[in-house]
């Protein structure tokens, strides 16, 4: 039978007492020892301890636990250890042959000594995997939970039980404090060698800054500061600023480029203050980004650098925003290709209830652009007016919409007005089972949607699609058919005819004006297996005059294999388009494999452009992946359309911990 015995009947003072409570089968007195045996449970402060035998030393006002004994704070912390030591007076825990789980880590260490936030082991390995396929080991660890920092002495990398780096000294945060961050280490195939080692500096509790040095073996060196703060709960401000020397003129890095520069810069920043949002974007030269963001591809392949402000106002009868933007193309060097838009006014007066059926909501802006040394200002105004009604169970749906658009430009002929109207009306035909069976069950709905616009074709720019006005008395025709195999949908496939009473339409293609009044059928599929093994989609555009598809879109993947140890996937698209000629404007195909046997992987993948007759990508990665670490060989192969060459670079990744590390094997231009 249990017994459960309060220390404060063993002449414990009553701290103690509020802090431990002990369950156990038998109790015993020795002199000063009190010996509990058999099931032994002990709760103190957040901790609980499980194990056979505890032993509590009074005059020395101590509690030992030995055998299996199992320490947990059922939330993040889960251990087991051969011997736990508890001073009651100093409340230190020290810990034996320790090993478990804290948080999403494993580790296991000879000796831990816990003395409130302060954590210190001695012969210690740390790893996210159970197994400790990868692990950091340390002669002495120390790690201040409150600060967040842990400091390593003698630390030493292992994958498999095979050392790989080794430090005498590695400190690390956990908690935002002011010291070095990891390195990023890596060979770029025109950068050669390049390591970028940033330190953080915890300024105060609203600000901080961290400061980048970066070197590259090629000829650039350069420092970037990225700072962050808030002023107040609605005032922030954050900033990158870099700077780098760039002595690399004659290397394979520009080569094919019509400029140098051996001072290059970046100036980026953003941030709000209330209702006020701005930002800036300014490299030094084009070829910055891709130069620079080695590891980021997203940054390093960006198309255009924007800078902005704007100002906007909300509440629940409008919305009001002011701003100024400026596109920084970064695909070309001529400069008469960048746009900027200044000022840009936008006012919406949200939807206003006229009745029951009837509302109003008004849309007004106006914008000036500039670009090739040159302005167009631009106002446009929308009223729209919609009028819903049911009539028995079928709802049709009335908008009506007039709008002015005011044109000022010595381009395009100083003044230009275009004054119309767009009228919409639309209504659900039916919506149900068309088919219902054991197994299957087909869903169709129909609707049909009208629009007109007697707008008569004029020469006006185009910067946006609110400049793109065409003739319409049209009527689309829409079906939705979606397919079930017991409970779960397995296809769906919808049909868009429109028809203008007009004779003409904008090409779907290129945009052209055509003649014509039946415009081209859509058609948007998906297929796919219950087990989802097998997936095709796609969508294409059948034009009735040309008699031709002129445009197509397919996908197609298949799990061919797909067991415990073994998977094996295939994917196929094709792409076509075509212009109001019916002359092929593009047309490419996409095909891959991906397989994985046990840890081995590979994956492989080719786009062929017919329009170039060339395969503009190539890629192809083989690894050997495990959850603490990968080791895999990659290939790149990407055809420049600026240069006319090719890009090419074989690799060596290692990652461990979900840190890679890039080693280049071979790479350069074709």
């Amino acid at each position: 039978m249990h017994r459960r015995l309060f220390l404060l009947l063993l002449s414990l003072s009553l701290t103690y007492a509020k802090l431990l409570y002990l369950d156990a089968e038998k109790v015993e007195k020795e002199e000063n020892n009190f010996i509990a045996e058999g099931n032994v449970n002990l709760s103190f402060g957040k901790f609980f301890l499980k194990t056979r035998r505890i032993n509590y030393i009074k005059n020395q006002e101590k509690l030992i636990a030995e055998g299996e004994v199992f320490l947990t704070d059922k939330k993040e912390v889960f251990l087991h250890a051969k011997r736990v030591v508890y001073h009651l007076k100093t409340k230190v825990v020290e810990l034996y042959r320790v090993e478990g789980k804290v948080k999403d880590g494993f580790f296991k260490s000879d000796f831990l000594r816990l003395k409130g936030n302060l954590y210190i082991f001695r012969n210690f390995c740390a790893s996210k995997c159970e197994d400790y396929q990868a692990e950091l080991c340390a002669k002495k660890f120390i790690y201040n939970s409150t600060q967040g920092e842990g400091t390593a002495h003698n630390a030493l990398l292992k994958v498999e039980n095979v050392p790989i780096f080794y430090t005498p000294y590695y400190s690390f945060l956990t908690k935002r404090k002011s010291g070095f961050l990891s390195p990023l280490i890596g060979i770029d195939s025109y950068g050669g060698f390049l390591y970028r080692q940033p330190y953080f500096w915890a300024i105060d509790p609203y600000s901080d800054l961290t400061v980048t040095a970066d070197y590259r073996s090629v000829g650039m060196k350069g420092i970037g500061l990225h700072f962050r703060k808030y002023f107040s709960p609605n005032f922030y401000l954050e900033s990158l600023n870099e700077y780098y020397y760039d002595s690399s003129e004659f290397s394979l890095w520009w080569e094919g480029r019509d400029y140098y520069r051996k001072n290059r810069f970046l100036l980026y920043g953003w941030g709000y203050k209330g209702k006020l949002q701005f930002g800036w974007d300014l490299p030094s030269d084009l070829d910055y980004y891709y130069d620079i963001f080695f590891f980021d591809k997203g940054k390093r392949y960006k198309s255009f650098a924007k800078s902005y402000v704007n100002y906007s106002v909300e509440d629940h009868q409008f919305i009001l925003n002011l701003s100024g933007k400026y596109f920084y193309n970064l695909s070309t060097g001529d400069r008469s290709a960048d746009l900027l838009i200044l000022p840009d006014v936008y006012f919406y007066l949200k939807p206003i209830r006229l009745g029951k059926e009837f509302s109003l909501d008004l849309t007004s802006e106006l914008t000036n652009f500039y670009q090739y040394n040159k302005n167009l200002f631009r106002w446009r105004i929308e009223t729209n007016f919609k009028w819903r009604h049911i009539f028995g169970k079928t709802p049709l749906t009335f908008y009506f919409k007039p709008y002015y658009v005011y044109y000022s430009s010595g381009r395009y002929g100083n003044k230009r007005q275009v004054t119309g109207f767009d009228l919409k009306l639309k209504s659900l035909l039916y919506d149900y089972d068309l088919v219902r069976a054991s197994h299957w069950k087909v869903f169709s709905s129909f609707e049909w949607v009208y629009e007109f616009s007697p707008f008569e074709e004029k020469k006006t720019p185009n910067y946006d699609y609110f400049d793109r006005f065409s003739k319409k008395n049209m009527v689309n025709l829409r079906n939705l058919n979606i397919l079930y195999y017991k409970g779960i949908a397995v296809g769906e496939i919808i049909f868009e005819q429109p028809y203008n009473f007009y004779n003409g339409y904008n090409f779907p293609t290129d945009g052209e004006w055509v003649n014509g009044k039946i415009l081209p059928l859509k058609v948007y599929y998906k297929f796919k297996t219950p087990s989802q093994d097998l997936y095709l989609s796609g969508k294409f555009y059948y034009d009735y005059q040309l008699s031709k598809v002129v445009y197509n879109s397919n996908s197609f993947s298949w799990k061919a294999v797909n067991t415990l140890l073994t998977e094996v996937k295939l994917k196929f698209s094709h792409f076509l388009s075509k212009d109001h000629l019916g002359k092929r404007q593009s047309e490419g195909i996409s095909y891959g494999l991906s397989a994985r046997m046990g840890k081995l992987y590979t994956e492989m993948e080719n786009y062929y452009d017919f329009f170039l007759s060339k395969n503009v990508r190539t890629s192809l990665n083989l690894s050997y992946r495990k959850r603490c670490w990968s080791l895999g060989l990659k290939y790149e192969r990407n055809y420049d359309r600026d240069s006319g060459k090719y890009e090419w670079r074989a690799m060596l990744v290692f990652s461990v911990f979900s840190n890679p590390f890039n080693f280049l094997l071979t790479g350069g231009r074709q």
